[in-house]
């Protein structure tokens, strides 16, 4: 009983930071550009992981990018493709 208590409750959890990652992502496509592309900072910023990491996805191809010069941008699109490709649903 307690073992589903603390299921439901990490469910619940994990529920709460995909609505807050879903909310951050629509409030980054408020202006035309920002639609379309976000630097490596705000992608930290938005999936609350380490340089490190996201230097790792890229390196693994988890996620695409573009690099110019030494700033890096990815596409919305891109991200949310990765938050739908590693989603797993507790049904």
């Amino acid at each position: 009983m307690a073992i589903k208590e603390i299921d439901k409750t990490k469910l619940k959890e994990i529920e709460n930071k995909l609505e807050a990652t879903i909310k951050r992502l629509d409030k980054l496509q408020t202006s035309i550009l920002v639609k379309q592309l976000i630097d490596n900072a705000d992608f930290i910023q938005l999936m609350q992981i380490s340089n490190s990491t996201a230097k790792n996805w890229r390196n693994k191809g988890l996620i695409p990018y573009a690099q110019i010069e030494n700033k890096i941008y990815y596409k919305i699109e891109d991200i949310q493709a990765l938050i739908e490709k590693h989603y797993k649903s507790f049904t």
